[in-house]
């Protein structure tokens, strides 16, 4: 593109040189003419004078005066030289009618006026245009040959130099993807310049960070799973084992086996059964709409009751409370918190619900009378397989998803959910809702 640019410009100036150099020989020619019309004396040109009293050299311009005189024979005068100039072989050239070339001359320029009884022709030559413009052509091309090679010196340089941080990135970039082992921590080097490779750099490195997670977080998750699902596999085989050495000798304990093995595969069904509904959940649909908050937790309240001992207290908002939300999400959510406080707090403890609006935005608080849950515990309990106090939690049936599943919804209705203390004890979850008013969100 420089070398382009260059080489337009060379013969851009080069073309209006040379014209405008042709156009002032031109008007050299038209000055010629004027003054050997001051140089006639008696019908008959004075060369003498002429080229004394013209205001441009002669040397090089060949003249020819005809005159017509009337009761007068016609008369031909020519300058010097003029006559064997003229029987020289002539050339038109492209540039023009009046530019030739003369054999054995070069190229000339022809211009003719008529006077009265007296015709002037002369021929202008324009050698000394031509030699002007090869010098500045040849020197246009020295300058160009220089400027170019320089330009391509500098182009090179600048280049290397913007490409070198992106050449880095791409190394590291290729050391990352053929690692034989990666640590997840891994990240591109960052340059502060140029400004566009900095903010790629950057965006690269979120990107990785984000990945690292998800794969740690997936890789976390395939572990959790394996060992939930290795405990009650190992229970059930060391019961059928049980029960193929010691059933025939003793079948009273054939029954027992039995229901545990059911209990276990239960368990791990509805494990299963979690786990396919968190990965569906990576790319689902729903559709939410502006509804009474008021109205579903009730509603939700009235059909959960007869399935707890506990007893469920709501202390519901005065006024009509409206959000954006799913509603079979949001029930969803409801139950399995309610579930929650059901198996970690006495069984005629109440549960409370309340919604009220908090800094203009819907919320729900469900609080039971539990054991509570740690600070250290509060940063993870949203996490699968997740259960505080492992060794109570066993007692507890569940499959350690709940949470997890309640979050993700949460999020799908663009909503928020904490988890406080309850005082005297216990724990509260906190759901803040949407007001936003679109009716449909995907994710």
């Amino acid at each position: 593109m420089l070398i382009l640019v260059v080489l337009v410009t060379g013969a851009t100036i080069s073309v209006v040189v040379g014209y405008r150099l042709t156009r002032n020989r031109m008007e050299d020619a038209e000055t010629l003419l004027k003054s050997l019309k001051r140089s006639i004396i008696d019908d008959e040109p004075d060369w003498n004078q002429w080229n004394l009293n013209s205001p441009i050299d002669t040397k090089d311009t060949f003249v020819k005066v005809r005159t017509k005189m009337p009761k007068r024979p016609h008369q031909t005068f020519y300058s010097k030289h003029t006559k064997r100039f003229l029987r020289a072989k002539q050339y038109k050239l492209p540039f023009g009618p009046d530019i030739r070339y003369i054999d054995g001359y070069g190229i000339f320029y022809r211009s003719g006026t008529e006077s009265k009884y007296i015709y002037y022709e002369t021929w202008t030559s324009l050698d000394n245009v031509l030699h002007i413009f090869r010098l500045i052509l040849l020197d246009l091309v020295l300058v160009l040959i220089l400027c170019g090679s320089l330009g391509y010196l500098v182009v090179v340089w600048l280049a290397r130099r913007l490409n070198q941080p992106l050449a880095d990135l791409t190394s590291a970039a290729k050391k990352i993807n053929h690692a034989e082992s990666l640590s997840y921590r891994e990240a591109l080097p960052v340059p502060a310049n140029p400004v566009e490779v900095h903010d790629l750099g950057t965006e690269i490195n979120q990107l990785l960070q984000s990945l690292n997670e998800q794969a740690l977080r997936d890789h976390q998750f395939v572990s959790d799973a394996s060992h939930e699902l290795r405990t009650p596999l190992t229970a059930i085989r060391g019961h059928i084992s049980l029960i193929k050495r010691r059933g025939d000798q003793h079948p009273e304990i054939i029954p027992k086996s039995l229901k545990f093995i059911d209990n276990e595969s239960e368990r791990m069904q509805k494990m299963v059964e979690s786990l396919l509904r968190l990965s569906r959940m990576d790319h689902v649909s729903i559709e939410m709409n502006y509804v009474d908050v008021n109205q579903i937790v009730q509603d939700t309240i009235d059909n959960y009751q007869p399935n707890i001992s506990q007893p469920i207290h709501a202390d519901m908002a005065t006024k009509v409370m409206m959000a954006t939300v799913n509603t079979d999400s949001l029930q969803q959510i409801l139950i399995a918190l309610l579930n929650n406080a059901n198996k970690y707090s006495p069984a005629d403890a109440p549960i409370t619900v309340t919604t009220s609006m908090v800094h203009g935005a819907p919320t729900i608080q469900i609080a039971d009378l539990g054991a509570g849950i740690s600070d250290d515990d509060k940063a993870h309990i949203f996490e699968r397989f997740y259960r505080v106090d492992q060794a109570r939690s066993q007692k507890i049936p569940g499959t350690g998803l709940g949470l997890a599943i309640v979050e993700r919804l949460v999020h799908l209705n663009q909503a928020e959910i904490s988890v406080t203390d309850h005082q005297p004890h216990g724990t509260s979850f906190n759901i803040k809702l949407s007001v936003n008013h679109s009716e449909k969100t995907s994710e």
